[in-house]
């Protein structure tokens, strides 16, 4: 044993020994920063729940309810609304709303500066002619002392106010909408915060909330979202009365209800139809070949640079062609709806519609070409270089705009063929679960933008069918295209809202690539009926039955 290497190995000792103590220590140390912090977390949401009843309880003592007051002197009753503050202290820019249950054009709004404290309720006498008053309720929404702003819902509830209502969706439709949004929250003193953004990017942010990001208390969209959008519990199921839901078309109400449950207030009607232009084309085409034909005729004399014009690719816009030609995306049920149970594509039939597609494009007579999308099939319409354009109704505005003589229609049969059934889509108002604001979001699209007023003077910005009967009724009887619009589709079917549906645009967006690049149908028929099943063969329908295969007779 060498002795002399004593020193050295009581040092590595004596070493170890202090980075085992640090280690000991370290761990220690953490282990009671994890309880402080705990403990301080624990403490933190103590005085935040504290602090929270503390807020309300001035506010609690605020409320307003509809009832009627009767004098001595007079036998009639007076129909009104109650108001009290029954706390020590004012309250400030308070807005009460009188709404009827039934009818959102029928209510009430005022204001009062200050409520100051009172140990009885003020009355105030309104003049609204029902069948029974009792269909009256009122929400109010005020400021403490402290400056937080409440709102007491026409339940009664009551809930803290934040200062925006985000709104979400497409760009176009947004801004459309800004005004009915801003005008109807400035009387709540809320902003409107809109933002605009593709549905992929929506979806991500509801399925994965990011505090940097803030979920939308208001989607803005077709119905065919809400399959997907319900079944992630992202959206919550919406209340309308008998008599409130009696007053939009029926297929609305459908369109926007998802497995019993009401998911959205709709406000639109849009489907595909054709444009004509009358000084191109006098007559409407009896078929789909007699219009091809129409326009290759103005190729020929040099009027015209496409005979025929339509997005691609745009599976919307598809479906209506695949169907003049005799094809089917979907089965149908007993009672003529769409059975999306059984997928269709790969029938002789529709094999032999995707083969008259496929002749549409660059295989075939060039009507249809990869480069020309929404924006370009737009332009050579409007501009007079094609006389037929396949599009929805956002197309009325800007060929309004352009000056264009032009006459809607349905998308002609080719011969031999029914009349064509396009899909329908419904636009409409979703609550999201997770949104801040939900309570006045929810009275925005249940209450403000249901009103016939509303509906109208948003189809005189945005050109569209609306799903209010009375304001249908009026825009019919005032806008020829858009009474024009409403006839071609009011056969037609809703987009089915089932969750795989956007996965099924998808996979019809892949075909019809491949079909106007040139593709050989049959491959690409067999490729698409493998791929949608593959989508839905685990799940059941609407039914509760097992879907069944892709038919191929």
């Amino acid at each position: 044993m060498d002795w002399s290497n004593i020193p050295n190995w009581i040092s590595s000792v004596s070493s170890m020994a202090a980075l085992l103590f640090a280690a000991v220590a370290a761990v220690a140390a953490r282990n009671v920063y994890k309880i402080e912090s705990a403990r301080d977390q624990a403490n933190a949401e103590l005085r935040a729940e504290r602090e929270s009843m503390e807020r309300r309880d001035q506010a609690a003592l605020v409320s307003a309810w509809w009832g009627y007051s009767s004098d001595a002197g007079r036998p009639a009753l007076d129909w009104g609304v109650f108001i009290r503050n029954a706390s020590e202290t004012p309250v400030y820019d308070a807005k009460f709303s009188v709404l009827s249950l039934d009818d959102p054009n029928l209510g009430e709004r005022f204001e009062m500066a200050v409520l100051p404290p009172a140990a009885e309720p003020v009355f105030r006498p309104i003049a609204l002619t029902a069948p029974n008053s009792t269909e009256f309720r009122v929400e109010a929404t005020f400021t403490d002392s402290s400056g937080q702003r409440w709102i007491r819902d026409k339940q009664g509830r009551l809930h803290e106010l934040g200062p925006k209502v985000l709104v979400w969706g497409e760009e176009l439709r947004i801004n459309a909408l800004r005004r009915f949004f801003s005008e109807f929250l400035a009387t709540h003193g809320v902003d409107a915060q809109l933002r605009s953004g593709q549905f992929e990017e929506l979806f991500d942010t509801l399925r994965d909330p990011n505090d940097a990001v803030p979920v939308p208390d208001i989607l803005v969209g077709p119905h065919d979202w809400i399959g997907i959008l319900a079944e992630r519990r992202m959206i919550e199921p919406l209340r309308l009365s008998p008599r409130h839901r009696d007053a939009f078309d029926p297929l609305a109400i459908d369109a926007m209800t998802f497995r019993g449950e009401l998911y959205g207030i709709p406000y639109a009607f849009d489907a595909p139809a054709l444009l004509r232009n009358v000084d191109l084309v006098p007559a409407a085409p009896a078929s789909f070949e007699e219009m091809i034909h129409m326009g290759q005729e103005l190729l020929r004399v040099g009027a015209a640079e496409v005979p025929f014009a339509m997005q691609v690719p745009s599976p919307y816009y598809l479906y209506p062609v695949l169907l003049a030609a005799g094809g089917e995306l979907f089965g149908r049920r007993e009672d003529g709806g769409l059975d999306t149970g059984e997928f269709r594509v790969n029938t002789p039939r529709s094999r032999a519609a995707l083969e008259r597609f496929r002749e549409l494009g660059l295989a075939g007579l060039g009507c249809l070409r990869p480069e020309i999308g929404r924006i370009e099939a737009v332009d050579l319409f409007i501009t007079g270089r094609t006389p037929f354009l396949l599009c929805a109704s956002r197309v009325l505005r800007e060929a309004q705009k352009a000056g264009l003589n032009l006459a809607v229609e349905p998308v002609p049969p080719y011969r031999g063929f029914a009349p064509v059934r396009p899909m329908v889509t419904v636009h409409g108002f979703c609550l999201t679960r997770r949104g801040r604001n939900k309570t006045i979001a929810k009275d925005l699209i249940v209450d403000h933008l249901t009103r016939t007023a509303v509906s109208s003077s948003l189809s005189e910005i945005w050109p569209h069918v609306p799903v209010r009967l009375d304001a249908l009724e009026r825009s019919r009887g005032a806008e020829p295209a858009i009474r024009a619009f409403y006839e071609t589709f009011r056969s037609g079917d809703p987009i089915p809202s089932m969750p795989e549906m956007g996965d099924v645009w998808r996979a019809l967006k892949r075909a019809e690539v491949k079909l106007v690049d040139g593709a050989e149908s049959g491959p690409v028929a067999r490729q698409l009926a493998k791929q949608l099943e593959e989508l839905t063969n685990d799940r059941p329908d609407a039914a509760g039955r097992q879907r069944a295969k892709g038919r191929l007779d």
